[in-house]
């Protein structure tokens, strides 16, 4: 059996070769199993928000182009992320939560408008149960623009991390609150984020150190600028609107971390934050 758009009347150029054979090989998954659209109050970081009373539900979808032709992290490349997302390694479906990520996906590009009314809906039921208390992040692993959603749940708080400057500098929905992503990838990527903040637009870096024995700690300060800790909580739109922080790195092992620290790429080194530090 080959799935063709005649078969499944959806247009599979959307998707990617291994994305189809997914798809052949999960069909009852893809059309039958009911699987949520939005967790809430999912991971480790996540749940550090209810110390503020915020219940966090976040879409997560595959990245880049696992699952797509055309990519859902339009400035991944530019950025240096791909190649360093969590996400960028092995194969489709190697677990429950990977397989609802790949669901997710598909459906979002072969249907749309169900997929939009399937999350309307879930954002709803959850707005219900939480109330004001609720914040959704639509990108919780891609970089979409959502804002057609967001502006149609105006009671509803939306935020989000991006590295797409450009959508920082447009946006101007009162419900949704925007994170931007700085990049050491390359001198472009260093300069985007040099204008964010020098903008004063809330910036986060993520820095290459796990602050393992041995490691050095996150930087308190960029020149005179205070960095804040964002590995406290997710919960970004109760920081400053102008607030610079920091991560540490996640899912990599110290040898990797050293090779980093000689070169460029999406985590600040600290040969990088220096160059940062003098153009802001």
């Amino acid at each position: 059996m080959k799935l063709t758009r005649t078969t499944t009347g959806w247009d599979l150029s959307l998707i990617n070769e291994n994305a189809q054979d997914w798809m052949l090989a999960n069909w009852d998954y893809l059309t039958k199993v009911d699987t949520p659209l939005i967790n809430v109050d999912s991971s480790t970081k996540i749940e550090k928000g209810q110390k503020l009373k915020i219940a966090t539900g976040i879409l997560y979808l595959k990245p880049a182009d696992l699952v797509a032709v055309k990519t859902l992290c339009p400035t991944a490349q530019l950025m240096g992320c791909k190649k360093d997302c969590l996400e960028s390694s092995g194969q489709l479906g190697m677990t429950t939560a990977d397989n609802a990520k790949v669901k997710r996906t598909i459906m979002l590009l072969l249907n749309p408008e169900q997929f939009q009314h399937e999350l309307k809906s879930e954002i709803i039921k959850h707005h219900k149960k939480h109330g004001d208390s609720l914040a959704i992040r639509l990108n919780g692993t891609s970089d979409l623009n959502f804002t057609d959603i967001i502006a149609s749940m105006p009671d509803v708080q939306f935020y989000d991390y991006t590295k797409v400057y450009a959508r920082v500098i447009k946006n101007k929905l009162a419900n949704y609150d925007l994170t931007f992503s700085g990049s050491a990838n390359n001198p472009k990527s260093l300069q985007m984020t040099a204008r964010a903040i020098s903008a004063g637009y809330r910036t986060v870096l993520a820095v290459n150190t796990a602050e393992t024995k041995g490691e050095y700690k996150l930087p308190s300060k960029l020149g005179d600028i205070p960095l804040i800790n964002m590995d406290d909580t997710d919960v970004r739109f109760k920081d400053d609107s102008n607030a610079v922080g920091v991560l540490k790195r996640k899912g990599s092992n110290k040898g990797q971390r050293a090779v980093d620290e000689l070169q460029d790429g999406f985590f600040f080194n600290q040969s990088n934050i220096n160059k940062l530090a003098a153009m802001v």
